[in-house]
């Protein structure tokens, strides 16, 4: 009985290092699987653009490092430790690409996962706003026609205005000679006619 019952505890022993040792390595990996998650996402609020970045359970023994960018603009870039979180709001008129990009000490071919880089797109939350266009009346342009000429002069009128009294007498006065002159020598004479008669009667009743 002692022979059969000393290999059965040795079976027994081997078996149990055999399952404590697969159950070790289930629980580890188990916890491997739970580390280093990424619960990132971007959405609309209202009229924001929002990004939550959610890094947690990575290994903090060395530096790890990510860095955030908006439409090719840097929005964080640096080191942390076992969780990294931040939330990003920018003005929601535009679209907006997110990128993530992590780099973990201990995984930095990305093999594991723990390193990636995430991108995220949200199209504008809100129409972007425009001025008013101004419509400028169109200009009038107001063309004046000429008034037709004529080639013919217009006819020369002639008037011959006949002579006044007054005119022969402005002439008679510029050439100097006098209408009271004649008028002088026939009262000489008509006198002089009356004394000659006068003288003569008298002669003849001597």
């Amino acid at each position: 009985m002692a022979l059969n019952s000393t290999p059965r505890r040795r079976f027994g022993v081997a078996l149990g290092v055999v399952l404590a040792t697969a159950s070790a390595g289930l629980i580890g990996f188990a916890g491997t699987a739970a580390a280093h998650t990424n619960k990132s996402h971007a959405e609309c609020v209202d009229d924001t653009t929002t990004l939550t970045v959610d890094l947690t359970a990575y290994n903090d023994r060395k530096a790890n490092t990510v860095k955030i960018t908006d439409n090719g603009s840097v929005l964080h870039e640096g080191e942390f430790g076992t969780n990294y979180q931040d939330k990003f709001e920018v003005p929601g008129d535009v679209q907006h690409t997110f990128t993530i990009a992590v780099v973990a000490h201990d995984d930095k071919d990305g093999g594991k996962g723990w390193s990636f880089s995430d991108e995220h797109v949200v199209a504008a939350c809100v129409e972007p706003t425009q001025p008013p266009t101004e419509t400028t009346p169109p200009t009038e342009t107001t063309t004046e026609t000429p008034a037709p000429t004529s080639s013919e002069a217009p006819p020369v009128t002639t008037t011959t205005a006949a002579p006044s009294p007054v005119a022969e007498e402005e002439v008679l006065a510029e050439t100097g000679a006098s209408v009271a002159l004649p008028l002088g020598i026939a009262g000489v004479l008509i006198v002089g006619g009356v004394v000659a008669l006068f003288v003569v009667r008298r002669r003849g009743k001597a």
